[in-house]
């Protein structure tokens, strides 16, 4: 390894020390981050160790989470690459020190890849300049430093592992090389193809959203680079034609305009990226194919365009000072960010007052050089689509009259398979900030190169190095202080001795840990102690397998509240918990401080375990252990096809399904035990004229009955029924409105047994 990238990549580690300070002190008990989606990433990492090392099974799935139907992890935020290269840390560290060491790595070596993708572009923009090492070294510094990668320390892990994309930006520009104007072609271009198609891989494995970035980018030069071509060709049949018309035989100047015409042709860099894409798909394809099949059958991973223009970019967040900043980041954050529509992690996309003047200052002296128009475009480009479909500007939707002005990103959105799947818009800002760093290492050599000009006339003319290294060292000190977050907010691991107690048995069941009303991060620091199965856990999106929200008892400890099945939770309650092999019940004081959040847990979890008293107390924990279950009690879940719960505020639960849609929701009534039971449906339409309402199990109707606009409880027969699992359907006679159900119940009829 030579001298200078020995001391590059120290000089980076040790800015990183600095910048995410006191991270290095936490290395063993503590993650740097807010303690939420940190904690999810710390399980991702284990969770790649014991799939692979430990079970032997395919990552991408897990049954440890939403038992007891598990998970796909195609759609989370695996970043199965952080778990892979950390395996040996793990295994000799453990889980704390390997997740740090991502934070190093990725901060070290994304800075590095920014650093040579700069010092590429400036040895091509100032061919006759030396001591260009520097100013490249602040280019990689605005990269790996800015705010944007401090915000999404906080726990967002596959965004802030960016060490790949300044890479793959780079080998694709050796491979098209879009700059060149001359008809020499680039050496090693198919090399290069390969190399970018792994670095694109690379990327693809820590964060899908990397991919979508690189794809957009990779069009962008692909179109710049084919009409560099074009123009290229255009003037060589230009100087051809002159030629013969002028009786010309000058042998260079036919043989360089007859190499330019039939090796240069226009389309050649596509079929350079045809071959990284084909690289891409084919060593990706066991995870890719699954990927698209499940996008195409489930509507429901769509995040919506709502979501898009929640978490898009405002446009004055590129000029708001972080609010992470030690000195004015609450005055930022109270007079002008709070005013954004994202979350904290996702509104935080300051450039830094220094690197956009001399962004600016570089485009305004340059502004005729190809390579500062390239990285202009390329830079303008993902500021447009980090906009989203709507223009923010301080936290409202700017508007002509009553007319919101729509952006690019709405077309794309309209038009481009699968970019629906994305959520958080405002994240291109890697890709802004990779281009500012480009932009800003170039106005650094402009500036102590004053002699330039002059030295450019004469290509064989070396300048020396730069009158001094000042204005560099200066500039990165400023970048540095604008880009402040320390002291960088350490989450401390403080796992409960409960979860190592039950984590030294060899025993397979499940426990529910509480509060489950929304997205807790602390399930999964504490799995990897436990090492059992979760009822619960969120993933990056909705899994359509879980079974707890269609469960009631589950259904009223997530929702604090009922949902439209009615039964006596006691008495239904310890069936299910055998069903789901439920053995304890975790309530966590310390996640739902006094307030309705814990007065709602605790009310729900005394219905179902009435006079239970808990198996563990500290004082954080309450635990308790499912009750046995002395006998088989029939119960209902509901399955697909139901809208979502709605509570009118006034303890009045229901669903909704539309009628006009043909849609036809499910009931599952488990253990019918060969008995006579009692199915009551509450229910309404919004139409004027009755509806009927009819019950099938299979293909057998079991009873129809009228539905009018005024609630009324209707009762059908079952008839005994041998299957541990049976499926309802409910299907409308007259295809029109919507009818709303409230209220479900099973009983058995005392009367009529079998």
């Amino acid at each position: 390894m030579k001298k200078q990238t020995v001391f590059v990549l120290t000089a980076y580690f040790l800015l990183t020390l600095f910048m995410t300070w006191p991270t290095i002190l936490h290395l063993t008990n503590g993650i740097p981050g807010d303690g939420f989606d940190g904690w999810q990433n710390y399980w991702n990492l284990w969770w790649v160790k014991q799939a692979l090392l430990v079970e032997g099974v395919n990552p991408f799935f897990t049954h440890y989470l939403d038992a007891p139907t598990g998970a796909s992890l195609l759609f989370h935020t695996l970043n199965i690459f952080n778990g892979w290269w950390t395996l040996p840390i793990q295994l000799n560290f453990g889980l704390a020190v390997a997740y740090n060491s991502v934070v190093f790595l990725s901060f070290v070596l994304a800075g590095y890849g920014a650093y040579l993708l700069s010092l590429y572009t400036l040895t091509r923009f100032f061919p006759a300049c030396r001591g260009l090492r520097l100013a490249a070294f602040v280019g990689g510094l605005v990269f790996t430093m800015s705010p944007f990668h401090m915000a999404h320390l906080l726990g967002h892990m596959q965004v802030f592992s960016m060490i790949w994309p300044p890479f793959y930006v780079l080998w694709l520009i050796r491979t098209l090389d879009p700059w060149t104007v001359s008809n020499n072609p680039p050496p090693r271009q198919w090399r290069n193809a390969a190399i970018s198609s792994l670095f694109l891989i690379l990327a693809s494995l820590v964060a899908w959203y990397h991919t979508l970035y690189l794809l957009i980018f990779t069009g962008v030069v692909l179109a710049w680079a084919m009409w560099q071509r074009w123009q290229t060709m255009q003037g060589s049949v230009a100087l051809l034609t002159g030629a013969r018309e002028q009786g010309s035989k000058k042998p260079d100047t036919l043989r360089i305009t007859h190499y330019a015409l039939h090796y240069s042709p226009i389309l050649h860099p596509l079929w350079l990226v045809l071959a990284i894409g084909l690289g891409f798909a084919v060593v990706l394809s066991p995870i890719l194919i699954p990927m698209i099949t499940g996008a195409s059958a489930r509507a429901d991973l769509e995040t919506g365009l709502f979501q898009n223009i929640t978490l898009s970019a405002d446009l004055l967040a590129f000029v708001t000072p972080s609010e992470m900043h030690p000195l004015w980041g609450e005055w930022a954050a109270k007079n002008i960010a709070d005013n954004f529509t994202s979350t904290t992690a996702e509104r935080i996309i300051f450039a830094g007052f220094v690197p956009l003047a001399l962004g600016i200052f570089i485009l305004i002296k340059k502004r005729a050089n190809l390579i500062v128009r390239f990285w202009a475009v390329i830079t303008g480009v993902f500021v447009v689509i980090s906009l989203g479909p709507y223009l923010h500007i301080g936290g409202q939707i700017v508007a002509i009259g009553n007319r919101q002005i729509p952006m690019p990103y709405l077309f794309l959105y309209r038009t481009i398979p699968f970019i629906d799947l994305t959520r958080s818009l405002s994240r291109y800002d890697l890709m802004i900030m990779l281009g500012l760093g480009v932009l800003v290492s170039i106005a650094l050599t402009q500036l102590q190169s004053s002699n330039y000009a002059a030295h450019s006339a004469n290509p064989k003319s070396k300048i020396q190095n730069p009158k001094s290294k000042t204005l560099p060292l200066l500039a990165a000190a400023l970048i540095l202080f604008e880009f402040l977050a320390i002291a960088y907010p350490i989450s401390k691991i403080d796992t409960p001795q409960f979860y190592f107690d039950i984590g030294k048995d060899t025993e397979d069941y499940i426990i529910a840990e509480l509060p489950m009303n929304w997205d807790r991060p602390t399930p999964f620091l504490h799995q990897p102690a436990h090492r059992k199965r979760l009822l619960t856990a969120y993933t990056s999106r909705d899994n359509p397998l879980e079974l707890a929200w269609r469960t009631p008892v589950f259904q009223h400890w997530q929702n604090l509240g009922p949902d439209i099945i009615d039964q006596p939770l006691d008495q239904i309650a310890p069936t299910i918990f055998f069903d789901f092999n439920l053995r304890y019940i975790v309530l966590d004081y310390w996640q739902m401080p006094p307030g309705p959040e814990r007065d709602g847990t605790e009310r729900w979890v005394a219905a179902a375990l009435p006079g239970a008293s808990p198996v563990y107390d500290d004082g954080r924990l309450k635990v308790y252990q499912s009750p046995p279950k002395e006998e088989t009690t029939p119960y209902l879940s509901i399955g697909d096809g139901w809208g979502d719960r709605q509570d009118d505020g006034n303890g009045l639960i229901s669903r909704t399904f539309p009628a006009n849609k043909g849609q036809q929701p499910e009931l599952f009534v488990h253990h019918p035990q060969n008995q006579a039971l009692m199915l009551e449906i509450t229910a309404a339409t919004d139409q004027g004229i009755k509806q009927s309402l009819t019950i099938f199990a299979g293909d057998e109707a079991l009873g129809t009955f009228q539905v009018g606009q005024s609630p009324s409880t209707q009762v059908i027969a079952l008839p005994p029924l041998d299957s541990p699992l049976v499926k309802l359907k409910l299907k409308a006679g007259n295809p029109s409105g919507n009818i709303t159900v409230s209220r479900v119940g099973l009983r058995v009829d005392k009367g009529t047994t079998n």
